[in-house]
């Protein structure tokens, strides 16, 4: 199958779980949060997307802790146990974090502390990492 347009299946990902990033569009502009989790495309099993796109591992969408977040009303639900009946799910009303879209966030450099463009360099060992476009050191997730 062939591959999308400047689409490599080896590339290093710009945006990792523990990436501290910044919100740069909607409602929650200019707030800092963690990823804590990264949506990618799944393909044929999402209807809306198109079953005639092929799967890609481009990030799609994230969610960053304490940033989008989406009030949902929830109902207890009785967990079954052997003899007794105990609550395992929480009843009222709780933040849920929403997935935001990858192009709406830039990640922000650990070392130089300003956000910055993702640059991609290869070692002696020929393994490419990220690079932090102002300072250029190494990014790493702390996850």
């Amino acid at each position: 199958m062939a591959q999308a347009k400047g689409a490599s299946a080896n590339k290093v990902p710009e945006i990792r779980t523990g990436d501290t990033v910044v919100v740069l569009h909607g409602k929650d502009a200019g707030k800092r949060g963690k990823v804590e989790k990264v949506l990618r495309n799944l393909g044929s099993k999402h209807k809306a997307a198109g079953a005639w796109r092929g799967a890609s591992s481009r990030p799609l969408a994230i969610l960053i802790s304490g940033v989008n977040l989406a009030k949902r009303h929830q109902k207890a639900r009785p967990h079954m146990s052997q003899n007794t009946q105990s609550m395992a799910q929480q009843s009222g009303i709780i933040d849920k974090p929403m997935p935001i879209d990858v192009s709406n966030v830039m990640i922000v450099c650990p070392r130089c502390d300003r956000i910055t463009r993702v640059k991609h360099e290869r070692l002696g060992s020929g393994q490419s990492v990220r690079v932090c476009g102002h300072c250029r050191e190494q990014l790493e997730a702390s996850a």
